[in-house]
């Protein structure tokens, strides 16, 4: 009688043949929908023409492949959800070709798949549309611009508006030193014959020449732990960077491109300005909430020592000064009752007045350039401010009847007047708005070819 089961229970599992199966009563035998992932995706573009794609896109496969019978590539606007199908390759493949003239969408994902089903876990990568060749990059007689990126999607890029021939210039750090920029790039700043660029997320410094070219990088950390450089500013050869994780402020030598000390300071520091002999740097202590950061410390670049705390509004961000000294600073606030407001610190008595809501600010010929647009805001605002007279003198500097609902970020030519806007809609590369002195649109918005297109400044020759 045993032995007629046990020829019973062999003919069972030779009938049922479902893949992936087996005859056993242990539950893990079971099939179910793969939930591997490939790794170390890697795409570059090699379709030249604008808005269009081509290319091999390439992995690493999973530990094992036991479950997985091939993967499915899409192309999506998100980087977690599935988009259009491109196709599918077998288990073993570790790349795809993308065809040339496939519509450029911002991610493409790998997925795998069995007789099941689909994973529910996607891998994704970030895509980049490399244009055409426009020539040799040289960064004067334009707009410089700082794409920050999406969140987590180690996209951040640098454009260039040339003013010459007004062509917008793309991918300009990845396509002159081969590689990637990083994680959420925070901050551009210009200074004699270098172009310096705050990477936060990625924990990145990078040191450029004017033609777009790495002579360096730091990552600087303490105790193993990433310090985040975020906001700079330079006075007498020295550039001056907040470390946000860090809660300091690095000096690096421009001549040596060394870092010769950090000074502490406030929780979460953001911004700088240099005036008065002084540095002065905005703390937010932006990671507390809801105890957030309410001071200003002034540096003395002699000592290398904080020797004040100016109190301002809770949150503070953004900081600049005027020609005569005085510093204008805008506090985020808690997004609920305290608003975006800007802010007046006397060089003399260090007293803060309050001037108005504002979220950006842009410096030129001592009149701040501001916009408010905080979330909750239906109408974004776009105001002028006279330093020197310490009045609002436009109410509205856009007077064409443009509309800019999520403006984010601004700069003014100092020569011209002419202001710059970018527009961001998450998911979407910037557009750039170029308002004449008069207030008026000159033209159709750019594309900036970046996401979060967020610190611009005019380089003229």
């Amino acid at each position: 009688m045993k032995m007629r089961k046990f020829f019973y229970a062999i003919v069972a599992c030779a009938l049922i043949a479902l893949p992936f199966t087996s005859c056993s009563d242990d539950d893990d035998d079971k099939p179910f929908i793969p939930t591997e992932q490939v790794t170390n995706l890697s795409f570059v573009d090699t379709d030249k023409e604008v808005f269009l794609i081509g290319g091999t896109l390439s992995w690493t496969l999973p530990a094992s492949e036991e479950n997985i019978s091939g993967y499915v590539i899409y192309l999506s606007e998100s980087p977690t959800a599935k988009g259009a199908k491109l196709g599918e390759v077998e288990k073993g493949a570790t790349s795809f070709a993308v065809p040339d003239g496939t519509e450029i969408n911002a991610y493409l994902h790998v997925v795998a798949k069995n007789s099941l089903g689909e994973s529910e876990k996607t891998a994704s990568i970030a895509v980049k549309d490399v244009l055409p060749e426009l020539g040799p990059i040289v960064f004067n007689n334009g707009l410089f611009i700082l794409n920050g990126g999406n969140y987590n999607a180690n996209n951040a890029s640098i454009s260039f508006f040339d003013f010459s021939t007004g062509q917008m210039k793309t991918d300009i750090y990845q396509n002159i030193n081969g590689s990637g920029l990083g994680d959420s790039a925070e901050e551009a700043l210009v200074y004699g014959s270098k172009v310096y660029v705050a990477v936060t997320t990625s924990n990145r410094l990078v040191v450029l020449t004017k033609d777009g070219r790495e002579l360096t990088s730091y990552t600087p950390t303490r105790n193993g732990e990433p310090m985040n450089p975020r906001g700079m500013v330079a006075k007498d050869g020295k550039i001056y960077i907040s470390y946000f994780y860090g809660h300091e402020v690095a000096v690096l030598d421009t001549a040596s491109l060394t870092i010769e000390n950090t000074i502490p300071v406030g929780r979460y520091p953001e911004k700088l300005a240099a005036a008065n002999g002084k540095i002065y740097v905005t703390n937010s202590g932006g990671l507390d909430h809801p105890n957030y950061g309410n001071t200003v410390s002034v540096i003395d670049p002699e000592t290398m020592t904080v020797e004040d705390e100016i109190e301002v509004l809770i949150n503070p961000g953004s900081i600049v000064a005027d020609s005569e000294g005085d510093l204008y600073v805008v506090s985020l606030g808690n997004y609920v009752d305290v608003k975006n407001t800007l802010q007046r610190i006397d060089k003399t008595t260090g007293e803060v007045s309050t001037i108005c809501n504002a979220s950006k600010i842009a410096l030129a010929n001592d009149k701040i350039y501001l916009m408010y647009a905080q979330w909750g805001v239906e109408t974004p605002e776009f105001k002028i401010y006279d330093t020197l007279t310490e009045e609002i003198i436009e109410d509205n500097f856009i007077k064409d009847g443009t509309t800019i609902t999520s403006p984010n970020a601004i700069t003014v030519d100092p020569v011209t007047e002419k202001i710059y806007i970018t527009y961001y809609d998450y998911m979407s590369t910037a557009s750039l708005y170029i308002f004449g002195k008069d207030g008026k649109l000159e033209g159709s918005p750019i594309d900036t070819g970046g996401y979060d297109s967020k610190w611009m400044f005019v380089m003229n020759d």
